[in-house]
């Protein structure tokens, strides 16, 4: 299987050499693209008010659900860079995003950590002769992930040169030096914060490996109530919903209102790939129904990656996706050898809209209405609203419902207080999920 060739001649030209973080200036041409991302802490929580900038394009804040926008970008590589003030206390975070015109960069997620406690990795990439490599991808991830599920990388100079400086202090880092033609380098590192180390990684020349597929391949399909296009309020509600139901859900909002009003995203997992030094990141692919050919929708340029988020707009309520990944190897699109054979082939079934009626009290009771596609019911409670970091009170994740109410069998609640509720849907072995906007409602 060979058909990911469908790459542009200006995303290839990204690809083989990178813009080195510049793009050839903010003036190089249209500026059509859009970035977009969520900011966290190192523990994985979203942090609201953070500035977010790129030097050449702008700046913007996040919401409060920690998700931020830049429009307008041309083109290119370029630094997203996020901080905030806090107590007096600064916080700092970096990634790149590369930039496709009129795309949407989908991934782009920054990590802030405080000043006191970054520490920096910076060197050289060279090959085995000795001479720098210019646009080699320097990755770090975190090997005790705290919560963040996308590499930090650079891209390095005409020097060869690379500056990692927003990593935690007194954790362990995985560095991946790889580019097109090469074999990749790899090290691990622990830098106390407040210090320095220099690395100088060693490219040796591609070998044409047919890498394994890879395997483990699964997804799951959220559809979110139209109101998380538009507040930011409830947006960190749905986020929040998510990750209580499912940890694994990646803390990345991309923002967008489809033609029906829905909010639909399909998230990707798979195992761990193997340690090989000839890998340089996933192709996916997606096919609408259960038959046909699949169509490239993306390069994700990351060895280290176990996730992707697929946020099209093309994604609508009741309709079935095919999903696979190649994996690709550092000769990447220029042999036969290059991309693997595919992984196992998924089959995700998006929801429709899920609507609460008005609960009834005495007992309290739960009420939906059906046609959203979901046959299991999951209810969970708060006594404050639900956004990011508030835990339920109360739900049934233990065992969902069906039909189209439940009568509730928590603890007693305290008369005249207000209570929030979200009922999530499921279906096709929980591998469908569908939100209902949050309902209130005072206890008596």
């Amino acid at each position: 299987m060979r058909i990911l060739r469908w790459i542009s001649y200006s995303a290839a030209v990204l690809a083989l050499a990178g813009c080195g973080g510049g793009g050839g200036g903010a003036g190089s041409g249209p500026r059509t693209a859009e970035v977009s991302g969520i900011v966290t802490d190192f523990n994985g929580d979203v942090v609201r008010g953070a500035r977010v900038w790129i030097n050449e394009f702008g700046e913007t804040d996040t919401n409060s659900a920690g998700t931020y926008i830049l429009d307008h970008i041309a083109e290119g590589d370029w630094k997203i860079r996020s901080e905030i003030e806090k107590d007096g206390i600064v916080y700092k975070g970096e990634n790149v995003a590369r930039v496709f015109e009129g795309e949407r960069s989908k991934s782009v997620n920054v990590t802030l950590i405080r000043e006191n406690q970054q520490a920096r990795v910076f060197g050289t990439v060279i090959d085995n002769q000795g001479f720098a490599v210019q646009g080699a991808r320097v990755f770090a991830i975190a090997t005790n992930d705290g919560g963040v599920y996308s590499s930090t990388y650079e891209i390095t100079d005409s020097n060869g040169r690379f500056d990692l400086d927003s990593l935690v202090g007194g954790v362990d880092y995985k560095i991946n030096a790889s580019a097109v033609g090469y074999n990749s380098d790899v090290d691990v590192v622990n830098v106390s914060a407040g210090n320095d180390e220099e690395l100088i990684l060693t490219l040796k020349n591609a070998t044409d490996p047919l890498l394994p597929a890879p395997t483990g391949l699964v997804g799951v399909a959220w559809t979110s109530p139209s109101e998380a296009t538009r507040s930011a309020q409830a947006r960190s509600a749905v986020d929040n919903i998510k990750r209580l139901f499912d940890p694994r859900t990646p803390k990345r909002t991309v923002t967008r209102d489809t033609v029906n009003g829905n909010w639909i995203e399909t998230d990707l997992f798979w195992d761990a790939y193997p340690d090989n030094d000839s890998h340089i990141g996933y192709g996916i692919y997606r096919r609408l129904g259960t038959s046909g050919q699949y169509t490239a929708i993306d390069f994700l340029r990351d060895p280290e990656a176990e996730i992707y988020a697929d946020a099209d707009q093309d994604l609508q309520e009741l309709e079935s996706w095919g999903y696979l990944i190649t994996a690709l190897n550092t000769n990447y699109p220029d042999t036969g050898n290059s991309e693997s054979d595919p992984s196992n082939a998924i089959t995700v079934e998006t929801l429709g809209d899920l609507f609460t009626n008005s609960v009834l009290q005495g007992p309290l009771r739960f009420r939906w209405d059906s046609g959203s596609g979901a046959d299991e019911f999951v209810v969970y409670l708060f006594d404050e609203y639900p956004g990011v970091g508030v835990d339920s009170i109360w739900n049934n994740s233990a065992s969902p419902a069906t039909g189209t109410q439940l009568t509730y069998t928590g603890p007693s609640l305290q008369n005249g207080q207000r209570y929030y509720y979200v009922v999530l849907g499921l279906a096709n072995g929980q591998g469908s999920r569908t939100i209902s906007r949050v309902d209130e409602f005072i206890a008596n």
